[in-house]
């Protein structure tokens, strides 16, 4: 009863933090303190009324997603709301809920794998609507000054809208104006808290963005995904050396 309570409580946490987060690109932190506080006294009921609960894998699992979530964090690579997700997960569920074949124990980052995995999908598509965009005979990279690695980057990371659209919370700026005046691409930016004020080059039609869909959203699917059994990356290995 105990693990249904912890499932139920993070599916309805991701839900409630992917719906903010789609709407307004903010997370409330109460949400965090209530999953972090709930799971982690449920996590502690469920260690005193289990005969031989493995503790220590547990206290490991807790421990080693803490430390990849702040790390994540302090480097820039997610926001503060990921890695706050990410810990309250490992204290409510540090363990896998049910017997599964061919899974991680630490669930914490089966979850987070399984969302990572999800996230790259947008590259393929990004590919897409760019070829799409080729094939209409739009010029992907009239006006810009970028080098050819920059340009590779977009062409996988972003795609080309209307100014207006690119105003939407639901995307982020791949160019900026230099000093000079001159349209660049911006590829590699610290994930803050915070988004930048989006300033637009005058006189265009089309500019770079790249899709804002939160991490937490991916979060939510890999969990979703995790708890029916499955654990991307450990099949993904898993077919590889069956493969060989």
């Amino acid at each position: 009863m105990i693990t249904e309570l912890k499932l139920l409580l993070i599916a309805c946490v991701l839900a409630v933090a992917s719906y903010q987060d789609i709407r307004t690109r903010e997370i409330d932190d109460r949400i965090w303190l209530v999953a972090g506080g709930l799971g982690g006294l449920l996590t502690l009921v469920e260690i005193i009324t289990t005969p031989d609960y493995p503790l220590l894998l547990a206290g490991f699992s807790i421990f080693i997603t803490a430390v990849i979530a702040l790390g994540i964090f302090y480097t820039g690579l997610y926001g503060g709301a990921d890695a706050k997700a990410l810990i309250a997960i490992a204290l409510a569920l540090p363990l896998l809920p049910f017997a599964y074949p061919i899974m991680s124990p630490i669930f914490p980052l089966t979850i987070f794998g399984n969302a990572l995995l999800l996230s790259i999908l947008l590259v393929p598509l990004n590919a897409v609507l760019n070829l799409l965009l080729v094939a209409r005979g739009n010029r992907l990279f009239e006006g810009i000054k970028a080098t050819g690695l920059q340009k590779f980057g977009a062409f996988f990371t972003g795609t080309k809208v209307s100014p207006s659209t690119a105003m939407s919370v639901h995307f982020n700026l791949l160019e900026k104006v230099s000093d000079n005046g001159e349209r660049c691409l911006k590829l590699f930016t610290r994930v803050e808290d915070v988004d930048e004020p989006k300033i637009m080059p005058k006189g265009v039609t089309k500019v770079w963005v790249t899709p804002a869909i939160p991490m937490i959203v991916f979060f939510l699917i890999g969990f979703l995904i995790s708890i029916v059994g499955i654990d991307i990356i450990f099949r993904i290995v898993g077919f590889l050396f069956g493969a060989f």
